[in-house]
């Protein structure tokens, strides 16, 4: 009896620990909540003069737009909604195309009986097998957009997409007709409608663009361009969805999410998303309305496919060092609902473990009482505090709802928040177990155009070693793998140059592998190199970096770079190109031998000699056999730069050479003249090096044309100094 009694004290002492972390983690969790709610309204504060009014709005001329309407589902709604933006939009240059499915009977002539009342409506059938995903859909869509363009002679220059019972403001293409020549993607807010069927949720707690996250997603919009969009409610301008249609489909048809997944390789290319919160002359929030889920299972299967998309998902990254801070905290926020459910799950464990205790104690015989759960003060006061953060919290969403919904949803909010809290809970346990499911899928060999997945999740991508995917893929042993750890560690190169030294892996591979590991694309550096490739950085910074900036064909800037760097020196890149006018850089893995070679001969007369000689070839025989971007592979991949000459020779420690390349700046010196001023460097040997590094020549160059040359005898002369005889 008495082991009894001493473990109920010992385990309610335990479970006194376990409250006072909680109360941690929840104070740690609303102080966060409050500093980006004060950063976000400094910034809105110092951007208080650059935003539009409405008479600015309206005096704008009206571009061509597109409303795109995709129906897969029944829609009884549909001609009353189409009705409703013919009588209520206050906007003239449009084009209205619905896309119904050809066994959907009743909604098609739903829809050509609007047709026939609204020159502007179109009806674009789509075929069972354009309904098979939501990429498919929008990709009919968009080809009967363009099919009509090229017929009418007409020019879009703004596509919108809408939801089948979906409403939108009269101002909606007045404003979006502004904001498109800011960005490429413009997300408007998202509010959920009351439907008879489930009247408390009104989106208070489970609308993700609606009044709640305005002021995040406004200052996310402004410091990183980049947002979590939805799939109603958005607008995108027509150079982007060239810039998707030049890539490949404009929509992923095996994405589950394919607006998501289509706007997030936009901004990877460059390409700007906002999102605007702007109220009309009565007070109305400009935003698309739509109406809330008819039952609880799809309220949970519609949060569970955006958790799973922007918060689970396997393809979606962690930004690596390559991003900036705000890159990566806001990432982080997408992905804030996973401690959020732990905590909460960890309280309603506690919660259980309390009662059990007591209910324990009460049956346990000669046991009076529990102790005091909580001693310490701090405990209370962290207790206290929180419970002031969750009134002010809640008193501040009602007066926002208020304001944007009404007074009879803020007076329902906790009713509304306690679903939404129901409907979150159960959307998490699906989407984990989705995204279990899908990674188990992936990781099956033997299903068609399946790929074995890399060791790893999606969480913890960056911090894989590239030797362990090397190893994963098959294109390197476990005893290579260890002979260059052992390298690496004796000598402090990295393992991806490491591999390279010790010529364990081609140098495309091993730029591949480094791709997956920074979730970055691989591409090779096999275009012409002429004199307007490399305007973006100076040689000296390229040198430093390793680091190649050119202008791509949808107008994008692409930065290759061949390997990874610290937090610090992707910092001091990004520093770089934002000096040289570049602010959205798009990041590629490229090999570096290729890198290199197009920092020390773009622009020269030595590669022009080469294009000629490749032209000449192609024509009259190939020196070389394959086509133009084959033969420029096979000439640049055996160029060695010449900091890894001298490691490879032992001529320099790869620590000292890093420290090296920290010194090099824009006007100089460069990474050449800080080698050959290093004195505990023996001069006759690197005089050798540096030599062998000048007369490299690619297989088929022509005698005649000079390449820049690293040189030895770049200090102030002095003449006693022993280098200048090397």
């Amino acid at each position: 009896m008495e082991n009894a009694v001493l473990f109920l004290w010992d385990s309610w002492t335990i479970l006194g620990r376990v409250v006072a972390f909680l109360a941690i983690i929840v104070f740690a969790l609303g102080c966060e909540s409050i500093a980006i709610k004060l950063a976000a309204d400094f910034q809105r504060w110092r951007h208080r003069r650059s935003e539009p009014t409405i008479e600015m709005i309206e005096r704008k001329r009206e571009d061509c737009a597109a409303i795109l309407i995709p129906i897969t589902a029944p829609a009884p709604l549909a001609g009353a909604m189409l009705a409703r933006i013919g009588r209520t939009l206050d906007y003239e240059n449009y084009v209205i195309f619905v896309g119904v499915r050809t066994h959907d009977e009743q909604t098609l002539a739903v829809v050509q009986r609007a047709a026939r009342r609204d020159s502007k409506v179109k009806l674009c059938l789509l075929e069972a097998r354009d309904t098979v995903s939501e990429g498919r859909v929008l990709n009919a869509m968009f080809a009967a957009a363009r099919q009509f363009e090229h017929a009418h002679d007409a020019d879009f220059r703004t596509y919108f997409l809408q939801g089948a019972e979906t409403t939108i403001h009269p101002l909606t293409l007045k404003l979006v007709n502004w904001h498109c020549e800011l960005a490429s993607v413009v997300q408007l807010p998202l509010l959920t409608a009351p439907r008879v069927s489930l009247p408390t949720i009104l989106g208070g707690g489970i609308d993700d663009l609606g009044e709640q996250r305005a002021r995040e997603l406004q200052l996310r919009s402004r410091v990183v361009h980049h947002l979590p969009v939805g799939t109603m409610g958005l607008a995108l301008r027509r150079d982007a969805l060239w810039t998707l249609g030049h890539h490949g489909e404009m929509f992923d048809t095996r994405s589950e999410s394919p607006v998501f997944d289509a706007v997030r390789r936009l901004n990877e290319r460059g390409h700007l998303s906002t999102f605007v919160w702007q109220h009309d002359r009565g007070g109305r929030v400009i935003a698309a309305e739509a109406l809330a889920p008819r039952t609880y299972g799809e309220a949970v299967g519609a949060k569970a496919a955006r958790l799973s998309s922007r918060a689970l998902s396997g393809w979606q990254p962690l930004p690596g060092n390559q991003a900036g801070l705000w890159a990566q905290y806001f990432s982080y926020r997408d992905r804030r609902i996973v401690p959020v459910a732990a905590t909460l799950g960890l309280v309603a464990l506690t919660a259980l473990a309390a009662g059990a205790l007591l209910l324990a104690g009460q049956a346990t015989p000669g046991f009076e009482s529990m102790p005091a759960l909580i001693e310490a003060p701090w405990v209370f006061a962290l207790l206290a505090t929180n419970a002031a953060l969750a009134v002010a919290a809640l008193v501040e969403r009602v007066i926002l709802t208020a304001k944007t919904r009404g007074l009879v949803a803020a007076a329902i909010l906790p009713v509304s928040l306690a679903a939404a809290a129901l409907v979150t809970t159960h959307a998490v346990l699906r989407a984990s177990r989705t995204g279990n499911g899908k990674r188990t899928e992936n990781c099956d060999p033997e299903k068609g155009g399946a790929k074995p997945s890399r060791p790893g999740s999606a969480l913890t991508l960056g911090k894989t070693r590239i030797t362990d995917i090397l190893v994963h893929s098959g294109a390197l042993t476990p005893e290579d793998a260890k002979a260059a750890h052992a390298y690496a560690s004796r000598t402090g190169r990295r393992l991806s140059l490491a591999l390279q030294d010790l010529r364990l892996a081609d140098p495309a591979t091993i730029a591949k592998a480094l791709g997956e590991k920074l979730g970055l694309e691989f591409a090779h550096l096999d275009g012409p190199l002429d004199s307007h490739n490399s305007v973006f950085l100076s040689r000296h910074e390229a040198e430093r970096f390793s680091a190649f900036a050119q202008r791509a064909e949808d107008g994008s800037v692409q930065v290759y770079v061949g390997e990874d760097y610290a937090p610090r020196e992707w910092r001091a890149l990004r520093a770089a190109l934002r000096r040289a006018g570049v602010s959205r850089p798009c990041f590629r893995i490229a090999p570096l031998g290729e890198i290199a070679y197009a920092i020390r001969f773009a622009g020269t007369a030595q590669e022009m000699a080469i294009e000629q000689a490749i032209a000449v070839s192609l024509m009259d025989g190939p020196i070389i056999e394959g086509t133009d971007r084959a033969i420029r592979r096979q000439l640049r991949s055996p160029y060695r730069r010449l900091e890894d000459l001298l490691v490879e020779r032992g001529l320099i420690a790869p620590r000292r050479m890093r420290m090296v390349r920290r010194r090099i700046g824009i006007g100089g010196p460069g990474l050449e003249e800080a080698v050959c001023r290093d004195r505990r460097i023996p001069p006759f040997t690197l005089a050798q090096t540096v030599r062998e590094f000048n007369e490299w020549r690619p297989a088929i160059a022509l005698p005649t044309a000079p390449a820049p040359i690293a040189r030895c005898d770049a200090r102030r002369r002095v003449p006693v100094d022993p280098r200048l005889a090397a």
